[in-house]
């Protein structure tokens, strides 16, 4: 039932997909952290070479729409704030130039990357760092990245149901909390049914996987982030 495509994994063939989860996790968290010293025209930069590789990934932002409008108005609710607190055009903008960019790199991440793919190559660093579980922090990741998708599937699933019964907004506070608790509660019958997924396949957090290689595509990506944050903090 649920087609909220969102956040989800898809099995592809593309650069992106073939280069090692760790180096696309890494590019992620070096484009968010230097989104945060950037211009504007910087974070423009940034902003639209994101968007050229979410157009070579072919993400279907048009089968997103149900989604992205949650992000919507999170990112109107950022420019009103931004605006209302410094009254200012240029800092608004780079407000909002720095969630695009952020939702623009989940969205790349999670399209090309697998939850247990970015789990062994996490675990395998994380786990030389001492006193540190890294195959347990990895698998919490991992959980994360699963989770976060049957948040959009539960909603879809609860919206589609309720409009298949024809039901009626005549109370639109009623309405909107009897709607947020059944999305919950699904939120929760989802995550019990991966628990005991997890529980009959003997699960452990802590259990060493197989590593995954490094290719050239790997010098290649790391080279084009680089090449793209260097050319945004010079402009």
């Amino acid at each position: 039932m649920a087609e909220a495509l969102i956040f989800h994994y898809r099995e592809q063939h593309t650069l992106l997909s073939r280069a090692n989860p760790l180096t696309k996790f890494i590019s992620v968290i070096a484009v968010c952290i230097v989104l945060f010293s950037l211009s504007p025209t910087g974070l423009v930069v940034v902003t639209l070479a994101l968007a050229l590789a979410m157009g070579a990934q072919r993400l279907p932002i048009i089968r997103y729409r149900r989604e992205l409008r949650y992000f919507g108005f999170i990112l109107l609710f950022i420019i009103a704030t931004e605006y209302l607190a410094t009254k200012s055009t240029t800092s608004t903008a780079a407000a909002a130039l720095r969630f695009i960019a952020i939702i623009e790199s989940g969205l790349l991440l999670t399209d090309c990357t697998a939850a247990d793919d970015l789990a062994r190559s996490l675990g395998s660093v994380l786990d030389r760092i001492p006193f540190i579980d890294g195959w347990a922090v990895a698998s919490t990741i991992e959980m994360t990245l699963a989770l976060l998708p049957m948040i959009f599937d539960a909603s879809l699933e609860v919206v589609t149901a309720r409009k298949a019964r024809l039901e009626r907004r005549r109370r639109p506070l009623s309405s909107l909390v009897g709607l947020a608790s059944s999305i919950f509660s699904l939120i929760l019958d989802k995550a019990e049914d991966l628990s005991l997924a997890l529980e009959s396949r003997h699960w452990e957090p802590s259990r060493p996987r197989r590593q995954l290689p490094y290719s050239a595509i790997d010098a290649l990506l790391l080279a084009a982030v680089a090449l793209v944050l260097t050319t945004a903090r010079m402009v």
